[in-house]
């Protein structure tokens, strides 16, 4: 249940010691390389450790599970897979149990407001797309100012809240990263990577994880095997000793590219672990009761 953020702590409290000058620069790709493998094999081994907690406790899906191949549990599909027992496991002790429900203790109280707004905006461009214009700006206050009312009256229901925490939840992983690197040299070694990310985080903000037998949408998977899972193939297998010319022309001009950098893989891998460690929570008390 240890948070894989404390390994990036560990990288900001190790780098304390050597200072802030150019010379640090040569460092840099090593360190957050280093860093970044010791994440992914942490998330890796916990699932490998939580599937033997489960097989342990449980003789039929011990028996699933060794003629299983769940390869490493580092690709979405190994990921999936695990997620996907770990939820048939808690409902086999709790019929009720539903995913949403790990999300309750999420505060969306101070973002309540912000999201009403990003939803009313949403809501206007649909229109728009179906209407085939723009709104006017009699329609445009009409429309925010019924959905505001619906909202103040009837508040959110359970479908809107279980989305909007889980979107508040995306959110804060841009607020631990943030306040775990910070002004650091684990932020300076590649500070415009640092600054896009910053930047594109909340823009990715969406509740598309962790619904029912799904652990994250489709957009989510592609972005996770393109960003996080292919890299973590190519530090670990240490392909980039000898391919050469990479990234090419047409990766640097593709708009995805922006999203290429070792903050947004941390903070990846940090909101998999979250889910994970709900999870497993869950199950430990489910177990118990």
């Amino acid at each position: 249940m240890t948070p894989i953020a404390n390994i990036l702590q560990d990288t900001v409290t190790a780098c304390n010691g050597i200072g802030r000058g150019i010379e640090t620069q040569a460092l840099g790709e090593y360190v957050l390389q280093t860093t970044f493998l010791k994440m992914t094999g942490a998330s890796e081994q916990k699932l490998k450790c939580i599937c033997w907690e489960m097989a342990t406790n449980d003789y039929d899906y011990r028996y699933r599970y060794l003629r299983k191949n769940y390869g490493e549990c580092s690709s979405y599909e190994d990921k999936s897979s695990i997620y996907r027992d770990m939820v048939d496991m808690i409902v086999k002790l709790e019929p009720n149990f539903s995913v949403s429900n790990l999300f309750g203790d999420v505060d969306i109280s101070s973002k309540e407001n912000e999201l009403i707004e990003k939803k009313i905006k949403e809501t206007q461009k649909r229109q728009e797309v179906q209407k085939g214009r723009k709104l006017t700006d009699v329609e445009a206050q009409k429309l925010a100012d019924g959905m505001r009312a619906h909202w103040g009256k009837k508040g959110l229901c359970e479908r809107e809240r279980a989305i909007f925490s889980r979107i508040v939840l995306f959110e804060s992983m841009l607020d631990m990263v943030v306040g775990i690197i910070g002004d650091t040299l684990v932020a300076q070694w590649e500070q415009h990577n640092y600054l896009n990310y910053v930047k594109c985080w909340k823009g990715l903000a969406s509740g598309d994880y962790a619904l029912g037998d799904m652990l994250l949408g489709k957009t989510f998977q592609n972005f996770y095997t393109d960003v996080v899972y292919k890299h973590r193939n190519r530090c670990a297998h240490n392909l980039a000793s000898f391919q050469n010319d990479l990234p090419t022309l047409k990766t640097l001009i593709d708009p995805g590219f922006v999203y290429d950098n070792y903050y947004i893989r941390f903070s990846m891998i940090i909101l998999l672990d979250e889910i994970f460690v709900r999870l497993y929570k869950k199950y430990v008390d489910t177990l118990g009761q």
